[in-house]
């Protein structure tokens, strides 16, 4: 199973940077950083390694990154970047039902985790967390922090316009990520590919969507109907009461 393209190139030696711009190099330390971290595990990843690896001086990297964590923050943060300029961040979400954008994101992060270098990631992190502190904080205060501010900013617009009825979006655009993410996350971690392979994402996704939105969505009054209005239409004021 082939993985990420961008992951692919830093499991080879990448030369050294040639001139070029900033973003450039810096693509190419990145990329040689992750080869080092799915090889080595974050422990046993060293700045000196990375730099053998891009074929620059440690200075070069210290110039950029303050530590290991950094880089490890910056290679988790690329895959992130990628689902925020793509569903995450786009206002077609907005114009769809909330069945059809909620089930959207959830395809993302389950497609993001299933991939094999992102999945060696996530290992990475969730087994060598406890050693190092700073691991658990770079990875929930940026790429973590960033998907759930994404999904809740989604939750909270739809709820001011009357979509949805959530009394607290950040909180809700958690439990949603976990909801998603959980089955998927202990395969990773204590299953096999063959277990992952198992699991229906699809089901999944309708499953998880559907007891979402039972929950979510203003209930009509005299009615029970838990239906969400379309998002193009301004629903009635009905549509709005708490049950």
């Amino acid at each position: 199973m082939n993985g990420d393209p961008i992951l692919a190139a830093g499991k080879s030696r990448v030369g050294r940077p040639r001139r070029g711009t900033e973003s450039a190099r810096t693509d190419i330390l990145i990329a040689a950083a992750t080869g080092v971290f799915l090889r080595d595990g974050y422990g046993g990843t060293s700045i000196d390694k990375v730099a053998a690896e891009a074929g620059v001086s440690t200075r070069t990297i210290y110039e950029r990154f303050k530590n290991k964590g950094d880089l490890l923050g910056a290679v988790i943060n690329r895959l992130v970047d990628r689902d925020m300029d793509t569903v995450l961040a786009t206002e077609e979400l907005d114009r769809l039902h909330p069945r059809q954008a909620l089930t959207r994101i959830g395809e993302v992060i389950t497609g993001r985790a299933c991939n094999p270098d992102s999945a060696a990631l996530f290992r990475i992190c969730a087994t060598e967390a406890h050693r190092f502190p700073e691991l658990a904080a770079k990875v929930r205060g940026s790429a973590k922090a960033r998907v759930d501010d994404a999904i809740a900013s989604y939750l909270r617009r739809q709820t001011l316009r009357g979509i949805l009825n959530l009394s607290d979006p950040d909180r809700a655009a958690a439990l949603f990520l976990q909801m998603v993410c959980a089955e998927l996350h202990e395969c990773l971690l204590f299953g096999s590919a063959e277990d992952i392979a198992k699991i229906d994402s699809d089901a999944h996704l309708k499953h998880v969507v559907d007891i979402f939105l039972n929950g979510a969505v203003p209930r009509r009054e005299n009615s029970g109907s838990t239906t969400p209005p379309s998002p193009t239409t301004p629903p009635s004021p009905t549509a709005l009461s708490t049950p």
